[in-house]
């Protein structure tokens, strides 16, 4: 991302617009900016003789935007540059194939596959079921770079791929959508088995998601991932699963393939769903009130299935603080900021998801006014 190192700068005035960018305030480092209604961070760092302007982490602008408050920050504060790297530097063009977590998966219908590596079974589905949308969700960009690829090559219309964690797209999804799941060769983390995709919320999700008669399919060449989904699958009070030992499926991955030549087995589970499922509730309130910033504690709080952590409580003025935290599920918790006082705000939104509501509520009760 761009940046660049500058001479001492002069002090600015907060809050000030110059030209379309409103510098709000500053906390330490941190300088407020908006652009457009698009609020985000930049940093102002000294290293000695000389200062760094960069990007924020957690708030990560559009390069477009940050090269504009860099250029009004300058401006405002008679700055000289010393050495920069923004020159040449570009918004990558929006990929049509590629969604965000906070994009509509309002399809007509749906085929999900979770961690689709090197994109063989997603091409596949998506050749084989053409009028269906096949939603691919896989966190190593490599492969969702490689697939998105073959989607121009080969003119495939009907996937979309997600860079986020599966288990908290499922709980995007409406009710009674989706047509099958795909979890092939998740990775089997036996030494940190929270973080394993199957597992009871998981597979209460897919029956959420699923159309009666949709079916999850699990495939793996692990005897531990196996004995533990199939006792996962087991704890519900009624199901239908068809187990497998080494079946022949249509298309393999390059992994599979290695692992037959070395004869290991294969196991393949299929949850078949029965259920017509009630509407997916999305009645979230993510406003803040008053919160008491004094009450936070750098210390995690932790819980069941959510973690909040302070990480930075900064005085704003004497009426507001800065909290900088990590809110949110296990399998992908947020970073974010709030700016807290009587009228507290998140700085920017978090993802409208179920733990990050449960988070939220917490939160609130955490850093409460009241006594």
């Amino acid at each position: 991302m761009p940046h660049l190192f500058i001479k001492e700068p002069k002090k600015i005035q907060y809050p000030i617009d110059s030209n379309g960018v409103k510098f709000l305030f500053q906390v330490d480092d941190l300088i407020a900016c908006e652009i457009e209604n698009k609020r985000f961070f930049i940093s102002l760092q000294n290293r000695g003789d000389k200062y760094l302007l960069k990007y924020d982490k957690v708030t990560r602008p559009l390069s477009s935007y940050l090269k504009k408050a860099y250029t009004e920050f300058l401006k405002l504060s008679n700055a000289e540059i010393l050495t920069s790297n923004i020159d040449g530097i570009k918004d990558k063009q929006p990929n049509k194939y590629l969604l965000t977590i906070n994009d509509s998966l309002d399809f007509e219908e749906i085929i999900v596959e979770i961690g689709f590596g090197s994109g063989r079974h997603l091409i596949h589905l998506a050749k084989k079921y053409p009028n269906i949308t096949i939603i691919g969700i896989e966190i190593h960009k490599p492969s969702i770079e490689q697939v998105l690829k073959r989607c121009e090559l080969e003119n495939i219309t009907n996937i979309r791929i997600i860079d986020y964690d599966g288990r908290l797209v499922l709980s995007k999804i409406k009710s009674n959508k989706v047509h099958s799941i795909y979890v092939h060769f998740p990775v089997p983390w036996d030494k940190k088995p929270h973080r394993r995709v199957i597992s009871e919320y998981f597979i209460n999700e897919s029956i959420r998601v699923l159309k009666k008669d949709g079916f999850l399919h699990l495939r793996t060449d692990s005897d531990n991932y196996f004995e533990y989904s199939f006792n996962e699958f087991m704890k519900l009070n009624k199901n239908e699963l068809k187990i497998y030992k080494n079946r022949e499926l249509e298309v393999s991955s390059k992994y599979e393939d290695r692992w037959k030549k070395q004869n290991k087995n294969i196991y393949d589970i299929y949850m078949i769903n029965d259920e017509i499922s009630p509407e997916l509730e999305e009645n979230f309130d993510f406003s803040l009130g008053c919160l008491d910033a004094s009450k936070a504690s750098t210390k995690a709080y932790i819980f069941d299935d959510f973690v909040i952590h302070f990480e930075k409580i900064a005085p704003i003025n004497e009426y507001k603080t800065l909290l900088k935290l990590t809110m949110g599920a296990f399998e992908r918790p947020e970073h974010l900021y709030i700016i807290a006082g009587k009228n507290s705000e998140y700085f920017n939104m978090p993802v409208f998801h179920k733990l990050n509501q449960k988070a939220h509520n917490k939160l609130k009760e955490i850093l409460s006014c009241q006594k």
